[in-house]
């Protein structure tokens, strides 16, 4: 049993490594500026040079995040959106 917890502790690992750790796929100057936090800004910057290895920037794990919370949360988001936005005609 203690085996199979281990197996599984070990994939979100993995996953989490594949999901959020990787470089994005377009340059940080295509895409607009934002703000974040102060200690949001921190904890990133710690992430990426500590379990990135200082080989990812601040843009490409937010990117990364936000394409996540998008596929987790689009149907979500959609019907949040059509309930809001209400027809012309």
């Amino acid at each position: 049993m203690k085996l199979k917890k281990r197996r599984i502790e070990k994939n979100r690992l993995v996953n989490y490594e594949r999901m959020f750790l990787k470089n994005a796929e377009i340059t940080a100057r295509i895409g607009k500026a934002v703000y974040l936090r102060r200690e949001h800004h921190e904890k990133i910057r710690k992430i990426i040079q500590v379990i990135g290895c200082n080989e990812l920037t601040i843009f490409s794990y937010v990117d990364n995040v936000l394409h996540n919370h998008f596929d987790t949360y689009k149907d979500e988001i959609q019907e949040l959106y059509d309930k809001h936005n209400k027809a012309i005609f």
